[in-house]
């Protein structure tokens, strides 16, 4: 497991380097097409799994399509608990309850990037708020 989670971290540290080059809304867009895109990959797999998986996976999501318009126009720490919440969602559905489909190895890999993720937001979100003080 350890190996699964370096490798999310490393991974999850890619995609935040891949961010860096927007401007502050354009990397918040970013992360919250992002935390998209993490919910629809399940529903990929769920394809192959049977109809019980592909209900869930589609409410699934529909939650985090809200939370990431909700961070981008309301408060990005909205965007940062969207991806916390997905990692309730990795361990709670995939890790719990692996699905045939699901590689053992995917939902660990995606609990340190999505807590990579959600960390940085809480921190720009900190650090935005320093600067705006300071000024």
């Amino acid at each position: 497991m350890f190996l699964w989670l370096s490798l999310g971290a490393i991974l999850g540290a890619l995609f935040i380097r891949f961010a860096g080059s927007r401007s502050p809304d354009g990397k918040l867009r970013f992360f919250a097409v992002g935390l998209v895109v993490a919910a629809v990959i399940y529903v990929g797999f769920a394809l192959a799994d049977g109809v019980e998986w592909i209900a869930l996976e589609a409410a699934g999501v529909v939650l985090f399509v809200l939370l990431a318009y909700a961070g981008v126009r309301h408060s990005p720490l909205l965007l940062a608990l969207g991806w916390t919440v997905h990692v309730g969602w990795d361990v709670g559905l995939h890790l719990a309850r692996q699905q045939v489909v699901v590689p053992a190895w995917y939902p660990s890999a995606c609990i340190s990037f999505d807590l990579l993720v959600a960390g940085y937001v809480v921190w720009t979100v900190w650090a935005t708020q320093q600067q705006q003080e300071a000024a």
